[in-house]
């Protein structure tokens, strides 16, 4: 069994993860992503600092995901029987949570991917910064003007001839909030345009509501921006922790 947030509206689009800046503002919202021809599926993102909660159902089970990132640990609660998996992994240091983020993740070197600061230009009227994205001996390299504010990609030069471009289009209001109204559209010779709206929370570096080439539409609703509840980040008393299900091996 693998564990997805239902609708990962903090990080769509963006070629980092998500950073979870503690002087931003608490909040809570309901997600709803309808889908062609599928039922409709809803949850619940609250978000204090730098933790992150998620309530969603799949397999027709509830779960609860909490993330406590400059902890290295993630929950996932099972309310229906009670219990828990604690999964462990790097720490994010919280000096750096609320701070510059670049677009290649900290084990990027690791895994032999090479990331190289060209420069700083404008694009559409915002400071962004060049990048070059790649790996020794792959052919595969991109190009990237990179957002530091909203930690994403604006535009993206890839070397099989895909051009990835976003535009922006004016500010809009959603559910009683400010936001940037966006496109993004994807080109490749040969191959029709692909094309998806996104309308941007920049206070809360957010993305409110989004529409996909498939039809797909996700947004958030009844957004509550204030204080959030501690206890909403920590595992109940009482509860059962059990092992993660082993996955099995790939053939």
């Amino acid at each position: 069994m693998k564990f997805r947030p239902l609708i990962a509206l903090i990080a769509v689009l963006s070629l980092a993860s998500p950073t979870l800046a503690q002087s931003l503002p608490s909040y809570t919202a309901e997600t709803v992503q309808t889908t062609p021809d599928q039922p409709d599926r809803s949850g619940i993102i609250t978000k204090s600092g730098n933790f992150l909660r998620l309530e969603f159902t799949q397999d027709a089970q509830q779960i609860i995901q909490i993330l406590r990132p400059t902890e290295g640990i993630t929950y996932v609660l099972f309310p229906a029987s009670s219990s828990y998996i604690e999964q462990r992994g790097p720490k994010q240091p919280e000096e750096f949570a609320g701070s510059y983020s670049p677009p290649c993740p900290t084990e990027s070197e690791e895994n032999g991917l090479i990331c190289s600061r060209l420069g700083l230009e404008v694009y559409q009227s915002i400071p962004v910064e060049r990048w070059h994205i790649g790996a020794d001996g792959d052919p595969s390299q991109m190009l990237i003007l990179w957002d530091p504010e909203r930690k994403r990609a604006l535009r993206q030069e890839m070397s099989n001839g895909t051009l990835v471009q976003m535009t922006f289009l004016g500010m809009q209001e959603v559910d009683s909030r400010e936001a940037e109204h966006w496109v993004t559209e994807i080109s490749r010779q040969g191959v029709a345009t692909l094309r998806n709206e996104w309308w941007y929370d920049f206070e809360l570096k957010l993305v409110l509501r989004e529409t996909l080439p498939d039809g797909t539409h996700r947004h958030l609703q009844n957004i509550t921006v204030g204080p959030v509840d501690p206890s909403q980040f920590t595992v109940p008393d009482g509860w059962q922790r059990v092992d993660a299900p082993v996955q099995p091996p790939q053939e």
